[in-house]
């Protein structure tokens, strides 16, 4: 079968949101320690700034993006828009927007290594709010232009932080006492049960509002695989909100662990369904080049925290 370069640009495509929802939702962690006090700092702040220190790297990786554009994007070619999409959706339009939002969240993060502060973090979370909408729908959204939902962007921060909460608590950086796990498994929680919340919100405004572009977006991903990916995707959800309403299971390190690795499956299955269905190609190559992508990450995570734990040896020596 011959390479088809939109389904492995595809799975690029869904490898950086995976990775930019992990390191973006750790920077807004990060922010928000200095924003709202409290015992729960303790439970993210050495993580959040693992993540939000390797933030600088994303507009790299947004390189095969821009390259790739017209094999992504069905607008690129400036012939299937009119009005304002037509300016919004321009390929330079596009490419300076991804670059600036990407350039924005490195220098915040390099602020909030070097100088931190709380009026820096209030403006640098509301900034950061707003840019990441623009970012969800400029990269997931946009793939179908006819698509429009008010809620996709607040959806996608829930899913950030979701994930990058998981993947926080994956890397563990240090051994919590027995009423920070407590904590930790009450605020996961919170964030597993406002999930199904914004999911859920544009699904039902745009079904309550008959419209069509957002029944035939769903449509493509609830018939064959994508259907059985749906309903994966819903167990995965809702399944360890159900375990973490039990006290001993909220409150166990490998309980915590274990439900924060489903969590990251369940994004993984997630992104490729909110993807992959408007990729040309067959979806096996787009899903395995997410899958390579995703695993080399993976790899990488462990080399990342060495490095962390050693510098911050190092800044104690000093």
């Amino acid at each position: 079968m011959p390479f088809a370069p939109a389904a492995a640009l595809g799975g690029w495509l869904c490898a950086f949101v995976l990775a930019s929802g992990i390191l973006l939702g750790g920077l807004l962690f990060l922010a928000l320690t200095w924003v709202i006090p409290g015992r729960w700092q303790a439970c993210v702040e050495a993580e959040a700034r693992l993540l939000a220190g390797l933030t600088p790297w994303l507009p790299v990786l947004a390189i095969p993006l821009l390259a790739g554009l017209s094999r992504l994007y069905p607008w690129s070619s400036g012939d299937t828009l009119t009005g304002f999409k037509a300016v919004y959706l321009s390929p330079v339009f596009f490419s300076l927007r991804l670059v600036a939002i990407l350039v924005f969240a490195a220098l915040l993060s390099l602020r909030m290594a070097l100088k931190p502060g709380r009026a820096v973090a209030v403006a640098g979370s509301i900034g950061f709010v707003l840019l990441d909408s623009l970012l969800a729908t400029d990269l997931i959204q946009s793939l179908d232009p006819n698509f429009h939902s008010s809620g996709f962007g607040l959806y996608i921060l829930a899913l950030q932080m979701l994930t990058a909460f998981a993947a926080m608590l994956l890397l563990g950086l240090r051994q919590p006492s027995d009423g920070d796990v407590s904590l930790t498994g009450a605020l996961f929680l919170t964030l597993l049960l406002c999930w199904p919340y914004f999911f859920f919100m544009q699904y039902f405004i745009l079904w309550s509002g008959n419209l069509p572009p957002g029944a035939a977006w769903f449509a493509r991903r609830g018939v064959g695989l994508w259907g059985v990916a749906e309903t994966l995707l819903a167990a995965l959800r809702l399944l360890p909100a159900f375990l973490l309403l039990f006290t001993p299971i909220r409150s166990s390190r490998n309980w915590l662990r274990g439900i924060a690795a489903v969590t990251l499956l369940a994004s993984l299955v997630e992104i490729g369904w909110l993807i992959l269905p408007e990729i040309h190609g067959p979806a096996w190559l787009g899903f395995g080049c997410f899958l390579m992508a995703a695993a080399g990450g993976a790899l990488a995570a462990p080399l990342a925290r060495r490095l962390f734990a050693w510098g911050r040896t190092e800044r104690m020596r000093a």
